[in-house]
């Protein structure tokens, strides 16, 4: 599972980091990553919604190897360079993105105790930042040495190779399937019914939206913003990127042993959130003057608040969900956090294009952050 989400995670994140370079050959501006990740959510909301009864039908390893085949197409479509094909890209990649989760949580609820599952789910999840940290790493020097388009090509090569290593798993893990697919309205939206009508799957929840927002925000313009705001090379802002991302791999494991060994997640939630909007302020103010050990500190940081809570949260989603809905719990959990990756990216890019000045973006989902720590403080106990 670390490594499949690994492998998606490089294909989101390839977008963001080529920006500077397959923008202008696409013919928009780098800005506008925001609004491909906001397509990518919102099919990987509609995807997501449904990987239960696929789930059930095919098994959660057979869904998986759907996914690395959709996200290697995705790649193939964004290499051609026009926007009908990055549309067709952000769709596809949409549709590979959303039923992972659900999917892993089918297989890791079972293989885990309620008490170290929110490290389990933290070690599945540093997939996110450890594929976000290779791209940045890798696919710059790709660029140089080759194009864009060949860094694109790279991932979806992976992905191939990743769906064939899968098939070995499928027989032992997804024996249990078999049950016929039932796609009726009413099962699609029994998922957000069940993660929005629980009190404490709802508080977790509308956290999931505020955090994830802030994540895909960062994750999206970090890029973007280093080459334009601190002036620095694709190359060196691919590495920043890298320690970002880095830190967010770091962050996942140390709060998920953190939230078990202490067994308080819901603390080390608020203190994640609250991390991330002191970073989120600092952000804006970096320049060219800046020290370069200083930039890396500041992202480093970042990316161990802002990319390290998803462990954790989708581990207490997993344990507070009715016995055997754990995949819908999640499922109609991450309906609502990818709600917040489709509707906080494009305004981020929007408040960038509008004021000139990356400052206004990053303050406003810093207050985001400060929102969902809130909504934390707020749940019911047990």
């Amino acid at each position: 599972m670390l490594t499949v989400l690994t492998t998606s995670s490089m294909a989101v994140t390839v977008v963001a980091v080529l920006a500077p370079e397959a923008a202008p050959a696409i013919g928009v501006d780098a800005t506008r990553i925001g609004t491909y990740t906001a397509i990518v959510y919102v099919f990987a909301t509609l995807s997501g919604a449904v990987t239960g009864p696929l789930v059930d039908r095919f098994g959660a390893i057979r869904v998986c190897q759907t996914t690395m085949a959709l996200a290697a197409l995705a790649m193939l479509c964004f290499a051609q360079a026009s926007i009908a094909w990055a549309l067709a890209s952000a769709v596809v990649l949409g549709c590979a993105y959303g039923p992972f989760n659900p999917a892993s949580a089918h297989v890791l609820w079972r293989l885990s105790t309620p008490r170290w599952r929110p490290l389990v789910f933290s070690i599945k999840q540093t997939g996110v930042p450890l594929g976000g940290a290779l791209t940045g790493a890798l696919i710059p020097a790709i660029v140089v040495w080759s194009d864009w388009q060949s860094g694109a090509l790279t991932v979806g090569a992976v992905a191939l190779v990743m769906m064939v290593l899968l098939q070995g798993l499928r027989a032992g893990i997804d024996a249990d399937r078999g049950a016929p697919i039932q796609l009726d309205a009413g099962r699609l939206l029994e998922p957000v019914r069940l993660a929005l009508m629980e009190p404490r799957l709802r508080g977790y929840t509308l956290t999931a939206f505020a955090y994830a927002g802030c994540q895909l925000s960062v994750m999206s313009f970090m890029v973007v913003f280093l080459t334009r705001a601190v002036d620095m090379s694709l190359v060196l802002a691919g590495s920043v990127f890298a320690c970002l991302q880095a830190g967010g791999f770091a962050g996942r494991l140390v709060w998920g042993g953190v939230a078990s060994r202490l067994g308080a997640p819901r603390a080390v939630l608020v203190a994640i959130g609250l991390v991330t909007a002191t970073c989120l302020v600092v952000t804006p103010f970096m320049h060219s003057g800046w020290p370069l050990l200083a930039v890396i500190a500041v992202a480093t940081v970042l990316g161990a608040s802002s990319l390290g809570w998803n462990g954790v949260l989708l581990s207490e989603v997993a344990t507070h969900a009715p016995e055997g809905l754990a995949v819908d719990a999640t499922a109609g959990m991450q309906v609502v956090m990818f709600g917040g990756i489709t509707v906080v990216p494009p305004l981020f890019g929007l408040l960038v294009m509008s004021t000139d000045s990356f400052t206004a973006a990053f303050i406003s989902v810093a207050v985001l952050a400060v929102v969902g720590t809130v909504v934390l403080a707020r749940m019911p106990r047990v």
